[in-house]
């Protein structure tokens, strides 16, 4: 849980932010080539010069941190592991975090029968990541991110438990472990309760 603005602010972070997530990427990525000996020499006769960030697909370096810090265009071969590293700034960031399974082919089962036990459409499933977070970002074609705003969240708490008891077991279940995250924030005062921030992969 954090406020999207906060999280949005990575793309455009103040020197003290930008430190923070650096180091961030830097746990995260490979470890910068250091050439010894005679291969130092040889420097010249190389293709990449030996401090480079070693790239690796899916492994987030120095570069595509920069990249992301100052909102420049990401390549397309660069997403995966931007998307990694912008996961971890989100988990380091928000108050709170969790993960919940959710197989693409369980959606629309969960979808149904939240409605017919009486939860209203805007508070469904897909809503939890309906709102575009507006990223610099482009998101891959296996996953789904966005937003639920703070002053929603309580209404979702309110209509989900109403609707526990008329819920199949399956559904139950996961209403139930979503409900436990989102209830300390849906129980704080107004101006300070975050936003839900929703990624949802098909892996």
């Amino acid at each position: 849980m954090i406020n999207v603005d906060a999280f949005r602010q990575c793309f455009a972070a103040p020197p003290e932010l930008a430190a923070r997530l650096t180091s961030i990427a830097e746990s995260l990525g490979p470890a910068r080539r250091t050439a010894r000996g005679l291969l130092a020499k040889l420097g010249p006769l190389t293709r990449r010069p030996a401090e480079a960030p070693v790239v690796r697909p899916g492994v987030p370096n120095l570069h595509d941190a920069e990249a992301m810090l100052t909102s420049r265009f990401v390549a397309t071969d660069r997403l995966g592991a931007s998307w990694v590293l912008a996961r971890a700034w989100l988990d380091a960031l928000a108050d709170a975090h969790t993960a919940i399974p959710l197989p693409a082919s369980e959606i629309d089962a969960l979808e149904f029968d939240l409605v017919r036990a009486g939860v209203p459409t805007s508070v469904s499933i897909r809503h939890l990541w309906g709102r575009s977070v507006d990223l610099p970002l482009r998101a891959t074609g296996d996953m789904s991110f966005g937003y639920m705003p703070g002053g929603v969240v309580p209404r979702l708490v309110d209509e989900w438990m109403a609707a526990l008891p008329d819920l199949d077991e399956g559904t139950a279940a996961f209403a139930t472990t979503l409900l436990a995250f989102a209830q300390p924030s849906a129980a704080g005062p107004d101006e300070t309760r975050p936003d839900l921030i929703a990624w949802w992969t098909a892996r």
